[in-house]
């Protein structure tokens, strides 16, 4: 599951980053890093950008870079 996957609302922990996907580098500038906790916010109309709560930052994120963020829900953490 990647965080383009989730529903506005649904908290969730950085299990990996997929250092293979062109975004990688600019989401782990960005501040997501395994074991961190971000909870997704809103989705815009076509649910892109989504807006997460990272390290008590919100940041917007393009549906695309997300998918390189791999989580696992917080519940189950």
């Amino acid at each position: 599951m990647t965080v383009a996957d989730l529903n506005s609302g649904q908290r969730a922990i950085i299990k990996d980053i997929d250092f293979s996907h062109p975004s990688s580098n600019r989401v782990v500038e960005y501040g997501f890093t395994p074991g961190q906790e971000l909870q997704v916010l809103n989705k815009s109309i076509f649910n892109d950008p989504l807006s997460v709560s990272l390290r008590g930052a919100l940041i917007a994120i393009r549906k695309n870079d997300a998918r390189c963020i791999e989580v696992i829900l917080a519940n189950e953490h």
